[in-house]
């Protein structure tokens, strides 16, 4: 069986920052790749765009209903521009979305996926307090392999 990265993101604006170094390390080292995208919407955050959704299309505008259920739906596109970008690079590559926080998600699929030989966290997740020092210290203990944050790098002008 073929040992995997697994490469940890937000389905948000900058959800492939890291992917190309991620894609990197998977070819220098001749590995497959996992992608695992983490909606970190709350649950209360969802149930508000579909209740403006329906109040949208309840006072006869399902244009903008559409757009903003469309806009829930990004993770399928998200999840196919990855793939293709994995595919161009020449790695296998599965994409996988998750629906909880980075840690417990993380922690769920690397109990089901006994593949994975290291983890790369993007700099979506590690950058501005997304996740906290103590839950990252969590995650590197309970995942049973190396965890690397990424972050990014800083812009000079």
């Amino acid at each position: 069986m073929k040992r995997n990265l697994l490469f940890v993101t937000y389905q948000d604006s900058d959800f492939d920052e890291g992917l190309a170094y991620a894609l990197d390390l998977a070819k220098m080292t001749d590995k497959g790749m996992a992608v695992l995208l983490v909606n970190n919407k709350r649950f209360s955050e969802k149930l508000e765009d579909i209740m403006s959704a329906v109040a949208f299309a309840e006072a006869d505008e399902p244009e903008k209903a559409r757009e903003i259920m469309k806009a829930g739906e990004a993770g399928d596109d998200m999840s196919s521009i990855i793939a293709q970008k994995c595919r161009t690079s020449g790695i296998a590559a599965a994409v996988h979305t998750a629906f909880r926080d980075a840690t417990t998600s993380l922690n769920d699929f690397l109990k089901h996926n006994s593949s994975i030989d290291m983890v790369l966290l993007s700099p979506n997740i590690t950058d501005n307090g997304k996740i906290s020092s103590r839950e990252l210290r969590r995650l590197v203990r309970t995942a049973s392999r190396p965890v690397v944050t990424m972050s990014k790098q800083p812009h000079t002008v």
